[in-house]
This record gives structure tokens, C-alpha cells and sequence, in this order.
């Protein structure tokens, strides 16, 4: 029910693409955002949405069954000067244990396997984006993201929410902007198990070389705290993001490594997002 529901919101979230007025932008292109594991401070304009869809495979250092493919659909809407509303659904297929956000999803019976039973997991959020400055003269840009997060897989379900300082700097402005950007977060889970950590920090961080106005050259580093005897999940990520006209889409490739056992062995993330101007606004 819950996969099924998962995927027809990937569908609905697609069609969008085809019925909504595109936004063009003369702005340079962004330079923190999918596929990569990093999140922009700066909300959209009210009036404003974009859809991103992102399709991830990575594959674990261990377990019979070691690949795990994802697809997940994300609206980010303005709703008000500075505040942002996003929706969110994934779903996913294969070895959940190495899978960010999804690795609570497994139970006893299949985390105790070793990743030898490919499960069925996936996600639903509900954020608010609020953007605190824009970062005009020598400041950053900051914000703060909260969110709301329904984690199923084989295992109990489970609920969790997240709160996230949202840092960045354009430190060479222009056609080909260079900047940086840092995320800080915190997990709480509302219903832990025995034995599970009820909250987790984690940190993203990244580097963006503009190298036309339509194309940026991302690398980023993503470290979460893991569960208590295990390693925390630890990859770097590095690729490209490119907007194909004006009014979109834009296209991201990212392809991480994880750097310990309790990571990916690799990634490959795939993006394509829309941004659109909503009627009546």
C-alpha cells in the first residue's frame, strides 16, 4: 500500500511538468542543490515553485544484495516573502542499510540478515524553508529548514524531524559565481527503539565553481551520526549541474564514494528539475 502510494505520488509530482507555465531565469545557475546533499538557503519568491526529481543507485561494501535504487519527487513552493513550503516523497528498492534516512526502516529479521533480503522502504516530508538574509554586502546568506519526516520500510514505522542551519557565501560573484556552503542539522526520532540514538547531528557541506552561466562544477561532503556501535554515514560527492535554456530544466549528475564500511561503496545520483510560476498568484 505504502509503495504503491509512494509511486503514484512520483507520478503526480511529474505531471506537473507538463501543465505548469515554466519560469525562466536570467540568474546565474544555483550552485547547492540536487542531486547533490546540500540545501540552499535562500527560498523561492512567492508565487514560485520548483519540482526536482532525483534518481539515486549505490551499491554497499557488503550483503548478498548489495544495490539500492531510489526515486524521489520534491515541490518547493513560495508561500510568502522569505518562507518556503516543500513536499516530499522517495521510494526505494535493495539493500536499505546503507541508504541515509532509511536504514531505521529496517527490521530485526532483515537488518539482521546482512543485506542478503532486498527490501521494499521510502519516505514522506513536510518542510518549511525560512529564509533569515539574503546575504547582502559581507554577509552570508542563512536559513533555517524544519521538517517533518514518516520513514517505512520492512520494519516498524517510524517518525522523525529534523532542524537544519542553512549557511551560504558567493565568495566571486558574476557569470561564473564561486561559493561555499555549509548545512548543520539535528534529528530528533520520536519513537525510538532500544538501542537507537532518539537524536543524530549531522553536517553537509560544499563547494560551487560556476564554469558558464548555465553550468557549475559541485563537490560536497555529507556526514550523519550513526546508530551507537556503528560507523557515522560519510560520503563525498562530486559532478555537475547544468541548465539547458532560460526557463529550464536543469540536469545534475553526482557520483559520491563513501568513506568507511557503514557507507556506499558508490553513488550515482541523477536530477532534473523544473521551476514555475503558479496561476493566480
Amino acid at each position: 500500500m505504502r509503495r504503491a502510494a509512494a509511486n503514484s505520488t512520483i507520478v503526480v509530482a511529474a505531471a506537473l511538468v507538463l501543465t505548469m507555465p515554466a519560469l525562466a531565469s536570467d540568474e546565474p545557475i544555483e550552485l547547492a542543490d540536487d542531486p547533490f546533499e546540500i540545501t540552499d538557503p535562500l527560498a523561492a519568491a512567492p508565487g514560485s515553485a520548483e519540482l526536482a526529481i532525483v534518481g539515486v543507485y549505490e551499491r554497499a561494501r557488503t550483503g548478498s544484495w548489495r544495490g539500492t535504487t531510489s526515486l524521489e519527487a520534491e515541490m518547493e513552493v513560495g508561500v510568502a516573502p522569505g518562507l518556503e513550503f516543500r513536499i516530499g516523497q522517495l521510494a526505494a528498492y535493495g539493500n536499505l542499510e546503507t541508504r541515509r534516512r532509511l536504514d531505521s526502516s529496517v527490521s530485526e529479521e532483515v537488518g539482521g540478515s546482512g543485506g542478503r533480503i532486498p527490501a521494499w522502504g521510502g519516505l514522506t516530508r513536510l518542510g518549511l524553508l525560512y529564509e533569515v538574509s539574503g546575504g547582502p554586502g559581507a554577509w552570508p546568506a542563512m536559513g533555517v529548514l524544519a521538517r517533518l519526516r514518516a520513514v517505512y520500510g520492512p520494519g516498524r514505522p517510524g517518525q522523525e524531524a529534523d532542524f537544519v542551519a542553512l549557511i551560504g557565501r558567493t565568495l566571486i560573484g558574476g557569470e561564473r559565481p564561486f561559493g561555499v556552503h555549509l548545512n548543520l542539522g539535528w534529528t530528533t526520532r520520536f519513537d525510538p527503539l532500544p538501542g537507537e540514538r532518539p537524536h543524530r547531528w549531522f553536517v553537509n557541506a560544499s563547494v560551487g565553481q560556476g564554469i558558464t552561466r548555465d553550468t557549475a562544477l559541485v563537490v560536497t561532503y555529507a556526514r550523519e551520526q550513526g546508530e551507537r556501535g556503528e560507523r557515522d554515514y560519510e560520503i563525498i560527492q562530486a559532478g555537475i549541474r547544468h541548465r539547458l535554456s532560460a526557463s529550464g530544466p536543469v540536469l545534475g549528475l553526482a557520483i559520491g564514494a563513501g568513506l568507511n564500511r557503514d557507507s556506499p561503496a558508490f553513488q550515482v545520483g541523477l536530477a532534473a528539475q523544473w521551476a514555475f510560476s503558479l496561476p493566480g498568484w
